[in-house]
C-alpha cells in the first residue's frame, strides 16, 4: 500500500511539474517576442484562413460562443482564449427576431454579442463601438469589455470584433486576464488583418 501511495505521489509531482513548464513556456514565448504573439501559423476556419499563435490548443469550451459553426482555442498557461464564429444572413435574421434588434446584419450581430457578454458579467465596463481600422481592409466593428464573471470573479477583458467577409459574418473574441490584455490588442488586430478568403 505504501509503494502505491509513493508512486501516486510521484505521478502527481511529475504532472504538476509538466503543467508548470507549459505555463512558463507560453509566457516565456510571449516575453521573448516583446509581448507579441510568437510563432504564428495560418489556420482555416470554414471559408477563411487567418494567422494565430501555434501555442493555442484546441478547446471544447463553448461558453463564449453562440453559433454552431465555431472554434475555440486556449492557452492554459496564459489563461487566454480565442473564439471564432460564423453566421449567415438567415441566422442573423433569427437573432433580430429573438432580440428585437433592428439594424443591418453587421451591427445586429455585433450588438447582440456585446449584450450577451455584458449580461454574463457581474460588473462590467464597455468601450465605445468602433469601426475596424482601415488597415484591416474589411467592414466590421470592434469593442472591448472589461468585467468580472459571476462564477470565477476574475477581472477579465474581452476583445470582440465582428467582420464581414464575402457576404458572411464572423465574430472573433480574444479573452484573457485584464492585466495581460493591454499588450495583446495589437495582436488581435493583426489576427483580423491576416484574414484571407480561401480559394
Amino acid at each position: 500500500m505504501k509503494i502505491f501511495f509513493i508512486f501516486s505521489l510521484l505521478g502527481i509531482v511529475m504532472i504538476s511539474n509538466s503543467c508548470t513548464s507549459n505555463y512558463k513556456s507560453d509566457i516565456e514565448k510571449l516575453q521573448e517576442n516583446d509581448m507579441n504573439f510568437p510563432d504564428l501559423g495560418r489556420y482555416q476556419f470554414e471559408d477563411i484562413s487567418y494567422l494565430r499563435p501555434n501555442f493555442l490548443e484546441n478547446s471544447f469550451e463553448k461558453n463564449n460562443t453562440i453559433s454552431e459553426l465555431s472554434e475555440s482555442y486556449v492557452s492554459y498557461g496564459l489563461d487566454l482564449k480565442l473564439h471564432t464564429e460564423l453566421f449567415s444572413s438567415s441566422s442573423i435574421e433569427i437573432l433580430k427576431y429573438s432580440s428585437d434588434l433592428e439594424d443591418d446584419n453587421l451591427n445586429t450581430l455585433h450588438n447582440y454579442h456585446v449584450k450577451m457578454r455584458e449580461r454574463s458579467l457581474n460588473e462590467f465596463s464597455s468601450s465605445i463601438k468602433k469601426k475596424l481600422p482601415s488597415k484591416i481592409g474589411r467592414q466590421g466593428y470592434i469593442q472591448v469589455i472589461h468585467g468580472n464573471t459571476y462564477n470565477e470573479g476574475k477581472d477579465t477583458s474581452y476583445f470582440v470584433a465582428t467582420i464581414e467577409v464575402d457576404g458572411k459574418y464572423y465574430v472573433f473574441q480574444l479573452i484573457g486576464i485584464r492585466s495581460n490584455m493591454g499588450y495583446l490588442y495589437d495582436d488581435f488586430l493583426n489576427i483580423l488583418s491576416s484574414i484571407e478568403l480561401n480559394v
